[in-house]
């Protein structure tokens, strides 16, 4: 029996579990807050399974396929570039980008530089976290390469793409910022503080908004300008997705 996905299903499925990650996220640490202690019931190990400040859990797994899923559909759309005879490179440097973010996001990298950055250039303040500084310096070497590309898309394509990026950046740089200043006032006391759960609640959402919203424009753009395609899962060997 074959199975037909629309790619736009494939925003709507990550937009759900998106949603009712954040849900679940919320719920348990509120209650956390409220019983004030975090092992009775079994919160603690809830919080921990969904906790979307924490890494290896729910979360941190569905960022990863959502963002394995964004350079998926990248590298289809260049492949079907390269086949008409389009320019089709810089699709795929961003099939590569994304590729990095998701193997980022798994294995932590961009938080391995925090330590190192900090001993080597003392930063402090809204840079306590110190890997925004390279990835800051990667993001505008990107935008600058890019650019002309960028005004290059259909307009629907450029608006979904500038929101997407927009909130991604936002949460993930804007609000990074915010937590590593109260993070360095407060320590490790900082992640027993509502405040401090506000703001990382509020980051990881955005980011994973922001990722929903740029999956939705890849399928929006591949079902207008990319023929044929559709994804099919199948019961008998040999299946592909094409």
């Amino acid at each position: 029996m074959d199975i037909v996905l629309p790619p736009k299903k494939i925003a709507k499925f990550f937009a759900l579990v998106f949603i009712l990650i954040t849900l679940v996220h919320i719920t348990v640490k509120s209650a956390s807050f409220f019983v004030g202690n975090r092992h009775i019931f079994g919160l603690f190990d809830l919080i921990m399974l969904f906790d979307l400040d924490r890494e290896r859990n729910i979360p941190t797994f569905f960022t990863t396929a959502a963002l394995l899923t964004c350079s998926t559909l990248l590298a289809a759309i260049t492949f079907a570039k390269r086949k008409t005879g389009e320019g089709y490179l810089l699709w795929l440097s961003m099939a590569a980008i994304f590729l990095f973010l998701s193997i980022d996001e798994f294995a932590v990298l961009h938080e391995r530089l925090v330590i190192p950055l900090q001993s080597a250039i003392q930063t402090s303040g809204i840079f306590y976290f110190a890997w925004v500084i390279p990835y800051g310096i990667a993001l505008l070497v990107f935008a600058l390469i890019y650019l002309k590309f960028f005004l290059n898309l259909p307009r629907k394509t450029q608006i979904l793409f500038a929101t997407a990026g927009l909130i991604y950046i936002t949460g993930a740089f804007g609000m990074e910022l915010i937590g590593g200043r109260f993070y360095e006032l407060h320590g490790e006391e900082a992640e027993k503080t509502i405040r401090y759960f506000i703001i990382t609640t509020v980051e990881e959402c955005m980011e994973m908004a922001g990722i929903t919203v740029f999956i939705y424009a890849l399928t929006s753009y591949i079902d207008v300008y990319i023929k044929n395609f559709q994804i099919k899962i199948t019961s008998s060997p040999g299946s592909t997705a094409r």
